[in-house]
C-alpha cells in the first residue's frame, strides 16, 4: 500500500477515535457540549440526554476508540505481513461492512437516518483504499 493510502487509512482511524472521544463526552455534562450539537444537528431539534443514555454514550465512546485503535494496529499488521494476506484484508473488510449494516439499519430504525448517512462516508473512506489497492485481491501492501 502506497504512503497514500496508508495516511488515509491512519487518518480515518484517528477520525474514528476523536469521533469516540465525542460520543464518550456525552457521558458526563460538562463535556457533552460537542455530542448534543451533533445529536441535535442529526435529530433535528432538542435531545434529552438522562442517566441511561449517558451510560450508553460513555461505553458507545469507549468502543469506537478502540475500533479506531484497533484498526489502526490491524492495518498496519497485515501490511507488514509478508506473503498473502488477503484473508486479513478480507476480515477487516467484512467487520467494516458488519459495523455498517448494524449500525446504519438501527440508526434508520430508530430515526436517526442522518447518521447512516455520515456512515456511508466512513465507509468509503474505510473501504476505499482496500479496493483501490488491490489488498483484497492478494497484491502486496506496498
Amino acid at each position: 500500500m502506497n504512503g497514500f493510502w496508508r495516511n488515509w487509512l491512519n487518518a480515518v482511524c484517528s477520525v474514528v477515535v476523536l469521533f469516540g472521544l465525542v460520543m464518550a463526552g456525552a457521558a458526563l455534562p460538562a463535556t457533552e457540549w460537542p455530542a448534543r450539537l451533533l445529536l441535535e444537528w442529526q435529530n433535528g431539534g432538542p435531545l434529552a440526554i438522562d442517566r441511561a443514555a449517558r451510560i450508553a454514550f460513555g461505553v458507545l465512546g469507549g468502543v469506537m476508540c478502540g475500533w479506531g485503535v484497533t484498526l489502526f494496529a490491524a492495518f498496519q499488521a497485515a501490511e507488514r505481513i509478508a506473503g498473502d494476506a488477503r484473508g486479513i484484508w478480507r476480515w477487516l473488510l467484512a467487520s467494516i461492512l458488519f459495523w455498517f449494516a448494524v449500525d446504519s439499519t438501527l440508526s434508520v430504525a430508530t430515526g436517526f437516518a442522518l447518521n447512516a448517512v455520515m456512515n456511508v462516508g466512513f465507509l468509503v473512506a474505510l473501504a476505499l483504499p482496500l479496493f483501490a489497492t488491490g489488498v483484497l485481491n492478494g497484491r502486496p501492501a506496498k
